[in-house]
């Protein structure tokens, strides 16, 4: 008895066709332009800033009640947070203070400029003073505009720190 082998007819080598790769690459493409705008959006240097202010402040507050001392933070012109600290608020003898670190303060940022105000311009640069209770020297708004979007950092006597925008 002979063995006879079957022969299966030649397939042609398996792929993609132009067609369909044009297609997964169009959709590729969508998906990844929804995700760059998505991402884009997301990025906003007034908030990141707001939020800078915001959380150096609440540190600070706590640091002066934890430490007895008054904390106070400055925006120097080179646009950083200064933090010092000293005996009370109302130490006027810059000898006195004594620097704890700066922070700096990006409001130039993804090709966008953050405008910075306070609620009283033309004033002593010192943002906010807390006491060795945690109160604050005197209450103060500093406000940081980028286009049309608005972020308030406000300081109550109380020593409160809330972050709004608009």
């Amino acid at each position: 008895m002979e063995l006879q082998l079957k022969s299966h007819p030649v397939r042609k080598a398996a792929g993609f066709t132009a067609i369909e790769l044009l297609i997964v690459m169009a959709i590729v493409g969508i998906l990844t332009a929804l995700g760059v705008q998505s991402y884009l959006s997301t990025r906003n240097p007034a908030r990141d800033a707001a939020r800078t202010v915001h959380s150096t402040l609440f540190q600070l507050r706590s640091n002066a009640i934890s430490n007895t001392q008054a904390r106070r933070m400055i925006l120097n012109s080179s646009q950083q947070l200064v933090m010092q600290s000293a005996v009370r608020c109302s130490e006027t003898n810059a000898s006195k203070w004594t620097d704890l670190g700066t922070i700096p303060l990006t409001l130039n940022a993804y090709g966008r400029t953050v405008q910075l105000s306070t609620t009283t311009p033309g004033t002593n640069p010192v943002v906010v003073c807390f006491n060795s209770r945690g109160l604050a020297a005197a209450t103060g708004r500093l406000i940081l505009k980028e286009g049309t979007r608005t972020f308030n950092v406000d300081v109550a006597l109380g020593g409160g720190v809330k972050t709004s925008g608009s």
